[in-house]
């Protein structure tokens, strides 16, 4: 599939089913990310995994774009730690 073809397939999700992600597919997630170019190689990212009841119950009381998914990726970024150009 090339880009224009995803694209064009591309569909938004807000509903999501309750069935668990298996760890397979969230380290494939994780090592995407990791392999995802960033100035300079700083790396500034952080990703954080939530699935606890806690942690979702939380996230879900600062948004509404949750659509209730079963895990959430939080991605933040250390703007201390990024590249800057002279």
């Amino acid at each position: 599939m090339n880009f224009l073809e995803l694209a064009e397939d591309r569909y938004s999700v807000r509903s999501y089913s309750n069935k668990p992600i298996e760890e397979e597919k969230m380290n494939r997630i994780l090592r995407a990310a990791q392999l995802t170019p960033t100035a300079v190689n700083y790396q500034p990212q952080k990703i954080y995994i939530l699935k606890s009841q806690e942690a979702l119950t939380k996230i879900r009381s600062l948004t509404n774009a949750i659509y209730n998914a079963p895990v959430v990726f939080l991605i933040c970024s250390d703007e201390t730690k990024t590249w800057k150009s002279s």
